[in-house]
């Protein structure tokens, strides 16, 4: 699974440069595993992350940015529509929370 996230992470134009990618992935994983825990994403989702990665929930959420923002940068969200079929809102910046909702539906479906 882990090399699936990161072909899709490729895909839309976020690598392993970015501060945020591990954390990124690792997320992913852990939504892919339990759904549910998107219900509570800070306490099931960057919790963890942060623990593994020994550093903080804020630390963990601002990376998060930096992988959504570098995404957006590097024109993935097209990409990142087309691969999921579904068109993402015009104008609106996702939150990370919305990317990992994203990847984890389409990986899940795959």
């Amino acid at each position: 699974m882990k090399k699936k996230i990161q072909t899709v992470l490729h895909s839309v134009g976020i690598f392993q440069h970015y501060y945020g990618y591990n954390y990124f992935q690792d997320a992913v994983f852990l939504a892919l595993e339990k759904p549910e825990r998107l219900q509570s994403i800070r306490k099931e989702i960057y919790f963890p992350v942060a623990k593994k990665h020994r550093t903080t929930i804020t630390s963990v959420e601002k990376n998060l940015r930096t992988v959504r923002d570098a995404l957006i940068k590097n024109g993935g969200l097209e990409t990142l529509e087309n691969l999921t079929g579904c068109p993402l809102p015009c104008g609106k910046k996702l939150y990370p929370k919305d990317l990992i909702c994203i990847f984890a539906d389409y990986l899940s479906n795959d």
